[in-house]
């Protein structure tokens, strides 16, 4: 960036020995500065009221080194507008935007290799650095916008109060460090009235001057106070709407010597930042023009990203050229979206491989003193057909052969001295050099004890630490940080408000440690509160750590969360998803690229994630997985009231949640566990009920047993259970072993019902019948690329064996299609990704009839029209037809990303992987990919009743009850096994009850209404042993009395 001297410019020349000050005044930025960062904004105006620099070279022993900056404005605008260009300056750009990144790549792999810590610039550069005074004060970056939003401008901006650094002492009071004093520095921050604002529907500010004719004091009136210079408009001051509102805080940094930080176990270096108040607020219309903000800029992205094949003149002049432009740019995108090269474009990138590594390895051999070749014709023409990529890639790999081969005095001589970046003749050694600028050997050896610095001495090197010594600490606290929501009426529709938030991070050679810690949260809306944690301290707790050292895994994640209290409040959560739901400002483009771009990263996630897994799996990569999550304990209100004053409530405990990767039951592992990388999920504590009146989850006992004598109208729905579940993935595939398996266990499970239970179960679901019908559904299909009537192959009957076409109205929204009853339908009766499939026509001469189109799976290499999964649509006509297939051709090819390009290590011949493709899908048709065991050891189905003669309401639903008979389901089991093509499942059921409690109180033993079991030896036996009874004909529990039920029980 360039500043244009205007006022009063002020410069000292630096003098080594001398007092050498720059203060610079008054400066304005030029509005070209940015443009070459390709960004879509620009400056519009900027200003630098105060630049001091003071560096005493002759008292670096007495005075710290000063950078002071004032009065930083900055004032932008949009920049949208792509021009085209020629090819000659897209190939110079190529070329020097190359010649950038390799030389940057070479300065970072000489970097790695330099001693700096030990040397003499790294002994100055760690006295100026470590006493360093800085103070940035008054920066005001402004970003205003009619363009975006048309109608609603709106204005963004940055402001910072004061920044400021000093060197401290142990005490926190400003201090001075030399010579070995360096080793130990301690710096304090002060960071004061860090904000960001966004307002909306504010026109940008006017000046009746020229940005560049302002004087200081009115850039500080415009940008300090916010106002027009033209008084006689009397705007008035608007006060900004902060995204973060002024934040205030403090950081201390401290760099300890070797010696203590072995001694005292703490890191080399620590930082400790502390924020007062973090504070997020989102409005309505801020949220609105960001999303016109994003659209804009990503129609700018899409523009730039092929601007140079736009023509430089308008369509209308030369609309040939245009077409030209369309063709370039959708080969390109289909060359990147296919992701495939044929064995002619191996082989020939293969030569050309060959022969550049070779070209430009001798180019830089046969001159040792340049860092870059680009200035060879063939290199040239070379690098035209080529990414850069590729091209940083082979050039990288010439710099390493040559560096390998080359072993002359030159060569190594010019690698020294590109290391030193001091334009006026420092070596790293200033004593052996006789023009030292007028330093005699009494001045270097002062400057050298001022700095430090010390002649073959190794004590700053960290390479030979020991593994177990920190290298860094950085701690992160904030007392109170919140995130808000704000209407368009200014009213606060949710607010997340934290206490104690603090993050650390502790690295060492290898291992590294990150901590998180919350103390409590709580979620406010104007009509209640929505969550709280049930702990005043320490509600989320977490661990992450990479190569721990008291485990031998790769690394370990622990977790911690406490209860929370939630309570849905219909008609607050329903503001907040109207918040973020109606605004229909948002463009359709941008929303199906944003749909696009998250499904494309979702599929990139999954496939990255499936990678990593199988890697590790393969690699026996082990890791420590402990979470331990209460889970949340809702409260879901209703406005039903029974008894005309209490409200009825249903109470949901999620119970506690442990994941873990260790054996929670401690089974003996066997040959075949020791293949599986294991998973223990276990959720217990889990239990509902319903209840009149108030009930705080605090105060009042969770147990409903308990609960029943102090709440009278309290109903059990589900009494408390749990479930055991145990994964196992399997390390590397074999033949004989499923690659998964899952064992789930759910020892009891009661539900109760009754008249009573079921009318405030109702009620309670009516809380959300009235979402759902009270909110606008959101109907992209009014937005359509393309639509009409088609008629869709359904399949019908047992084993979906008859094919039936039904006339549907299909709409294609991007890459989705919905299928609807009619044009007027509200809700739609299917809709289809497009991601993943491909479109054909279904040939003449197949047995369904003409002008169809199937849509199925882009792996399937054969059409089954038999296929349910795939989507058979009957066109009208041929044209129909043909147009249905170009759009959803089209639609498949916008939501296609680019595909990975194959390595040639991994390609053979073509018969080769035929083969090892049919071998492979043979081998895979048998291996079993999924084994599910699942028991319930109880089922219990509970029926109370109030018999009221009358059949009054209120008295069925306030009176008490009592039980009427049990339905009980006793031993169930459930096997499932999935092949490629094969799913096997089987299920058994040990007992199945159903008992009159009606009249159970006066039997002593049970009655059975029906019942149904399967009885073994070992149960028989266990009966003869109970009764006594060897020999005696007894009658089995299959030859049970059943009896009718009473009149009492019918009624």
């Amino acid at each position: 960036m360039g500043f244009k001297d205007l006022h009063s410019l002020q410069y000292h020349k630096v003098a080594i020995g001398g007092k050498g000050d720059v203060e610079l005044t008054n400066m304005q930025l030029k509005p070209e500065a940015l443009n070459m960062l390709k960004l879509p904004v620009k400056v519009k105006a900027g200003f630098l009221g105060s630049v001091r620099i003071k560096v005493p070279w002759s008292k670096l022993g007495q005075e710290p080194v000063l950078v002071y900056l004032d009065r930083i404005f900055l004032l932008a605008e949009p920049s949208t507008q792509i021009e085209g260009c020629s090819e000659d300056a897209i190939q110079e750009a190529k070329k020097n935007r190359i010649r950038e990144l390799e030389v940057k790549l070479l300065e970072q792999q000489q970097q790695l290799k330099s001693e700096m810590n030990t040397s003499w610039l790294g002994s100055l550069i760690t006295t100026i650095i470590g006493n360093l005074k800085l103070s940035i004060t008054n920066v005001h970056v402004r970003y205003e916008d009619s363009e975006s939003n048309p109608g609603h401008p709106f204005a963004a901006g940055l402001i910072l109060s004061s920044l400021s650094a000093v060197t401290i002492d142990n005490y926190g009071r400003e201090t001075f460090a030399t010579g070995g004093a360096l080793e130990r520095i301690q710096k304090s921050v002060q960071l004061e009235r860090l904000a960001f604002y966004f307002d909306s529907n504010v026109s940008p500010w006017h000046v009746e001057k020229l940005w560049a004719d302002l004087l200081p004091q009115e850039w500080n009136q415009i940008f300090e106070l916010g106002v027009n210079c033209d008084q006689s408009t009397n705007v008035p001051l608007k006060e900004h709407v902060y995204i973060l509102q002024p934040v205030t805080g403090n950081a201390k940094y401290t760099k300890l010597r070797l010696d203590e930080s072995s001694s005292t176990g703490q890191a080399l270096q620590q930082a400790f930042v502390n924020l007062d108040d973090v504070t997020l607020c989102l409005s309505k219309d801020g949220y609105r023009d960001i999303l016109k903000m994003a659209d804009n800029f990503a129609a700018f992205n899409q523009r730039l990203k092929y601007a140079h094949y736009r023509p430089q003149v308008s369509v209308k002049s030369d609309p040939r050229a245009w077409w030209k432009y369309a063709y370039q740019v959708l080969t390109d995108e289909m060359k990147k979206a296919s992701g495939k090269l044929s064995w002619e474009q191996v082989l020939r990138y293969a030569r050309i491989r060959k022969r550049y590594l070779s070209l430009y390895a001798s180019l830089l051999k046969s001159d040792l003193t340049r860092m870059v070749v680009d200035n060879n014709e063939e290199i040239n023409k070379l690098d035209r057909e080529l990414d850069i990529d590729v091209i940083l890639q082979w050039r990288m790999l010439a710099h390493k052969f040559v560096e390998q081969s080359a072993e002359s005095d030159i060569y190594r001589s010019r690698k020294k001295q590109k290391q030193s970046w001091l334009s006026f003749g420092w070596t790293a050694s200033g004593k052996d050099n006789n023009d030292s600028k007028g330093f005699t050997e009494e001045d270097w050896e002062r400057l050298n004890r001022i700095i430090g610095y010390k002649e073959d001495s190794d004590e700053n090197l960290v390479t030979s630490l020991e593994k177990n010594l920190p290298h860094l600490f950085l701690e992160v606290h904030m007392r109170h940080n919140a995130s808000k929501l704000i209407s368009i009426g200014q009213e606060c529709l949710a607010d997340l408000s934290c206490e104690g938030l603090a993050c650390s991070m502790k690295t060492y050679s290898e291992s590294k440690i990150f901590n998180f810690k919350l103390e409590s949260y709580k979620l406010l809306s104007p009509n209640g509160l929505l969550a709280e944690s049930a702990n005043a301290s320490d509600s989320l707790v977490g661990a992450f750590i990479y190569k721990p050292f008291d485990a031998e895994v790769d690394w370990s994640f622990v977790a911690k969360a406490s209860p929370c209290y939630m309570t849905y409040l219909n008609d607050s959560i329903d503001q907040i998803i109207s918040f973020f739901k109606d605004n229909t400002v948002i463009t359709q483009n941008l929303a199906l690229e944003t749909a696009a771009a998250v499904q494309m990263t979702i599929d990139g996630v999954k496939r990255t994630a499936q990678q990593q897994v199988t890697q590790a799996l393969r690699n026996r990569s082990r890791f420590f997985l402990d979470l331990d999550i209460s889970a949340p304990k809702i409260t879901i209100p209703t406005n039903f009231c029974p008894d005309d004053h209490n409200a009825t409530k249903l109470l949901l405990d999620l119970g506690n949640l442990v994941v873990c990767t260790q054996d929670y039951w401690g089974s003996d592992s066997s040959e075949a566990d020791d293949m599986y990388l294991q998973f223990s999920l276990i959720l217990s504590d889990v239990s509902a009920f319903l209840v009149d009146g108030d009930y705080n989850w605090r105060e009042a006992p969770i147990d409903v047993s308990t609960s029943k004598a102090k709440f009278s109208s309290l109903f059990p729905v589900i009494e408390r259970c749990g479930i055991a579940a145990k994964l196992q993935q399997i390390q590397s595939e074999n033949f004989f072993y499923p690659s998964m398996r899952l064992a789930v266990r759910l020892p009891s499970l009661a539900f109760h019902f009754s008249p009573a239970r079921y009318h405030r179960l109702m009620q309670v679901a009516k809380v959300f019948q009235g979402e759902v019908s009270s909110s606008d559904e959101l109907q992209p299909w009014n937005q359509s690329d393309f639509e009409g009537w088609l008629s869709m192959l359904t399949w019908k009957g047992v084993g979906n064996r008859e094919a039936v076409w039904q006339r549907r109205y299909i709409c294609l929204v991007g890459p989705f299609l919905y299928i609807l009853e009619n044009p007027e339908s509200k809700y739609y009766k299917q809709y289809i990704s497009l991601r993943g499939k491909q479109v054909q026509p279904v040939p003449k001469d197949t047995d369904v009839a003409q002008n169809v189109l199937a849509v199925y799976d882009a792996r399937q290499s054969n059409l089954k029209v038999e296929d349910v999964n795939a989507l058979i649509l009957l066109c009208d006509s041929s044209e129909a037809q043909k147009a249905w297939h170009n759009r959803i051709q089209a639609a498949i090819y916008r939501t296609s990303g680019p595909a990975t390009i194959t390595g040639l290590s991994q390609i053979s011949s073509p018969g080769e992987v035929t083969t090892m493709k049919s071998t492979d899908k043979n081998i895979q048709s048998y291996i079993e990919k999924l084994f599910i065991t699942g028991v319930l050891d109880e089922l219990r189905v509970c029926v109370s009743y109030c018999y009221e003669k009358n059949q009054i309401a209120k008295k069925v639903l306030l009176g008490n009850e009592n039980q009427l008979f049990e339905f009980r389901a006793i031993g169930g089991q459930v096997e499932l096994s999935i092949r490629e093509d094969v799913i096997y499942i089987g299920t058994l059921l040990k007992s199945l009850e159903i008992v009159d409690q009606y009249q159970f109180s006066t039997m002593a033993l049970p009655r059975y209404l029906a019942r149904s079991f399967i009885q073994n030896s070992n149960e028989a036996m266990s009966h003869q042993l109970s009764t006594g009874s060897y020999g005696q004909p007894n009658q089995s529990d299959s030859e049970d009395k059943f009896f009718e039920a009473s009149d009492e029980l019918m009624m």
